[in-house]
């Protein structure tokens, strides 16, 4: 007799062969609008689950028949439906490097059509799928940033727009979070002058995040490292004015006093 494992095994052969004679397959005799809706059809089942037994979404079938419509009817609307789809495919399958490659080259292939705005929706939404955090490649960040935006500025109306924004705001928080992170780096190593640089940019180019009081308050640390008391006053001022009954209000009050104490103390050195 064999034992529970010999039984566990022959058990899933069984299905494996189930699963194999049951083979999804579309008419390959139909026409290329039936075709269509056939891979769009399919493209809208679940995942799947276990990948050996349950095998969900057939994503060799529907890439198989998107391209067979575009060899045998090239010029038909739904040949560039099945360019789009096929971006959808690699999409759903979360290989977002391969699914941005086919959404740009879509848009570049078909200018104006009627289905660029969600391609270019899609686009950004695979580059920020790909984002990574502020110690990596911020490339994909600033390009998940610059889809956005196109397609705010192009697409105001669009239902999409307002999470369009949202994640747009997103991306430009963790731009802002990556520079406060590379100065950091430098302060640590005592390169001040470096790590101010870092901080000014967020505060010129992303006073709208989260991270720009932060910022603030480091760049006003940093010019009182560097010894430059005028602008750490002011910076520091700033922060004080500007965030009012906050920790950064309170933390530049202190290191307020610290700075004109260290004035007082060079006035009566001097």
């Amino acid at each position: 007799m064999p034992g529970s494992r010999e039984k566990f095994l022959i058990i899933t052969l069984i299905i494996l062969l189930s699963a194999s004679c049951g083979k999804k397959q579309f008419d390959q005799t139909a026409d290329s609008e039936q075709l269509y809706q056939d891979a769009t059809e399919e493209l809208k089942e679940d995942k799947g689950g276990f990948p050996w037994i349950f095998t969900g979404t057939d994503y060799k079938l529907i890439f198989n028949t998107l391209k067979e419509i575009q060899l045998r009817d090239p010029y038909s609307p739904y040949a560039t439906l099945a360019e789009l789809r096929t971006a959808d495919t690699y999409f759903k399958k979360e290989e977002y490097e391969q699914a941005a490659i086919e959404y740009e080259e879509f848009l570049k292939r078909h200018p104006g059509h009627e289905e660029s705005p969600y391609a270019t929706y899609r686009l950004a939404l695979t580059h920020y799928k790909l984002m990574r955090g502020p110690d990596r490649d911020p490339t994909n960040t600033r390009e998940a940033l610059k889809w956005f935006q196109y397609f705010i500025e192009n697409y105001p109306d669009s239902p999409l727009a307002t999470e369009a924004y949202e994640k747009m705001s997103e991306c430009r928080n963790r731009l802002a979070k990556r520079e406060i992170y590379i100065g950091k780096f430098y302060a640590k190593r005592k390169n001040y002058k470096a790590a101010a640089h870092r901080y000014n940019v967020v505060v010129n180019e992303y006073s709208d995040t989260n991270a720009f009081k932060k910022a603030l308050y480091l760049l006003g640390d940093s010019y009182f490292k560097m010894g430059d008391s005028a602008l750490a006053k002011q910076t520091l001022i700033r922060v004080i004015n500007e965030f009012p009954d906050t920790d950064y209000q309170r933390k530049a009050e202190s290191l307020l006093q610290e700075v004109e104490s260290n004035e007082s103390e060079e006035v009566k050195e001097g």
